[in-house]
């Protein structure tokens, strides 16, 4: 009987184990690096996902998009207060995972500065982002966010960022 009841076990543990490896890395399951830095006087914090080489996605993702909140409650250093910070869990994943739907773009680093949440993107074209954009906007209308984005094909921006975001192509 205990040998049976093992090799359940052990036949449940391996099923779920290959299913979890068979599975694309999602948002929630990502591994996120954080830093704490400082720029111009005020405290800098920075997410940044670890992907195991971001720039195999240069050449699908032209488009440099940011998603911009201002908060609602901040400290005098320009960060959210605590429990402010802590009801933006919803809106937070919300953001970050906008374009793993239409597998359109990735974000590659948030930002937390001078009473704003920045979320750094790269996607494909500009009409799906305004779409999604749009969309966010609709759900979270009590929010004050922004969209701006431009062409940087080269991801400059990765490149001439202050802090060393990822390892050099």
């Amino acid at each position: 009987m205990k040998s049976k009841i093992r090799k359940i076990f052990i036949l449940l543990f391996v099923t779920i184990t290959t299913a979890s490896f068979c599975q694309n890395k999602t948002i929630e399951k990502m591994e996120w690096l954080t830093t704490r830095t400082e720029y111009e006087g005020l405290p800098l914090y920075l997410r940044i996902p670890n992907y195991k080489n971001i720039w195999e996605y240069k050449s699908k993702y032209p488009v440099l998009i940011s998603i911009t909140l201002e908060f609602e409650s901040i400290k005098d250093n320009g960060l959210p207060t605590s429990d402010y910070n802590k009801s933006l869990m919803d809106f937070d994943l919300e953001v970050i995972n906008i374009f793993e739907g239409e597998n359109c773009g990735i974000i590659f680093l948030i930002e937390t500065y001078g009473g704003e949440r920045n979320y750094w993107f790269y996607g494909e074209d500009s009409k799906t982002i305004s779409n999604l954009f749009n969309e966010l906007k609709s759900k979270y209308s009590d929010k004050k966010i922004k969209l701006d984005y431009q062409n940087n094909a080269d991801w400059s921006f990765i490149n001439d960022y202050p802090v060393q975001l990822y390892k050099n192509q």
